[in-house]
């Protein structure tokens, strides 16, 4: 729920039965939430695994895998709204502008674009065990101007920001609102 927050700011700005992308969607919470708000939802994930997790939480939202550094499989200006919470992170650096030109194709003029991403700097592989059992992951850290810079060059607008601490993670999120222009 750290998050939240965010997705009411995001609700708020989007037209009723929104088309809406969950963008590294994973097992579905969000997109969970997205759809309760009365959002038409779109889930787009890596994992074939959490996706099947995700289409068994929200079964009325359309589910499609494949990986964020290629092509998106959807129309231009498809969508009012495109969540990316905690997604982004790991994308590799050298490829983020690629991702974001997607985002902006496919959303719709003035379409509303969510991003919430880890402070810091540098990228790396991180072995973590948080659910009982150890697995890899790759993580893109971010400087607040380094993001805002990107944004900018994308033709995004930041229209609302935020910092998020989680102390007992030492992790610091950083999280923006943003405006196709």
């Amino acid at each position: 729920d750290w998050d939240d927050d965010f997705i009411e700011l995001f609700s708020e700005r989007l037209p009723k039965n929104a088309i809406v992308l969950d963008l590294g969607c994973g097992p579905g919470v969000e997109t969970h939430k997205l759809f309760d708000k009365g959002f038409t939802m779109y889930g787009f994930d890596l994992s074939s695994e959490l996706l099947a997790i995700a289409r068994t939480k929200t079964p009325q939202a359309t589910f499609a895998q494949g990986n964020m550094i290629d092509p998106f499989p959807y129309n231009d200006a498809n969508f009012e709204g495109v969540f990316a919470k905690a997604s982004l992170l790991h994308v590799p650096k050298e490829h983020i502008g690629a991702v974001l030109r997607e985002v902006y194709r496919v959303l719709k003029p003035q379409g509303i674009f969510h991003v919430a991403a880890k402070k810091g700097t540098g990228e790396k592989h991180i072995t973590e065990n948080g659910y009982g059992y150890e697995y890899e992951r790759f993580f893109s850290f971010w400087e607040d101007g380094e993001l805002k810079k990107l944004f900018t060059n994308s033709r995004f607008v930041v229209i609302n920001e935020s910092v998020w601490e989680r102390p007992e993670r030492k992790t610091v999120w950083l999280k923006y609102l943003l405006e196709k222009q």
